[in-house]
């Protein structure tokens, strides 16, 4: 990984205490036992009551991803997620929150079912041309006359 060697010179140089904030922020980043993937998918947060919330999946990995949205917006314990464009379609249960971010742990994983087809609206009989008018007749050298 490429921050073992910071992790290792700040366990011998006194410890995670004397490094900066941004030799923390890695060596919490390296503790993960997955590693994340940086995304940019749309989603859409689904709660109980129909709602739709939509939000950004910062990361991912295999057993959790981090969502970007609004600090405003009050999310349940618990709640689906989908990620429009792909077709998934997330169980999710919030783990942590922190401003514009908020941190899930993936319960169930799917794949959304495909929209259902509008049905067809039956077609109208044709109706016959009402104002037909003979002009002449197709003769023809084999018909009689």
């Amino acid at each position: 990984m490429p921050g073992e060697a910071l992790i290792r010179s700040l366990g011998t140089s006194g410890g995670a205490g004397t490094g900066s904030s941004a030799a923390a922020d890695t060596i919490v980043l390296e503790r993960r036992s997955e590693a994340r993937t940086p995304t940019n998918w749309i989603g859409l947060i689904l709660l109980r009551d129909g709602t739709e919330i939509p939000c950004t999946v910062k990361d991912v990995s295999k057993s959790g991803a981090r969502l970007g949205l609004p600090d405003t917006v009050v999310l349940p314990d618990a709640f689906q997620l989908k990620v429009v464009g792909y077709a998934f379609l997330l169980r999710v249960r919030l783990v942590w929150r922190s401003g514009h971010c908020a941190g899930v742990r993936i319960e169930r994983f799917g794949k959304a079912p495909p929209p259902a087809p509008a049905p067809e609206e039956p077609k109208a009989p044709a109706k016959p041309a009402e104002s037909y008018i003979v002009r002449g007749r197709r003769i023809s050298r084999f018909s009689p006359r």
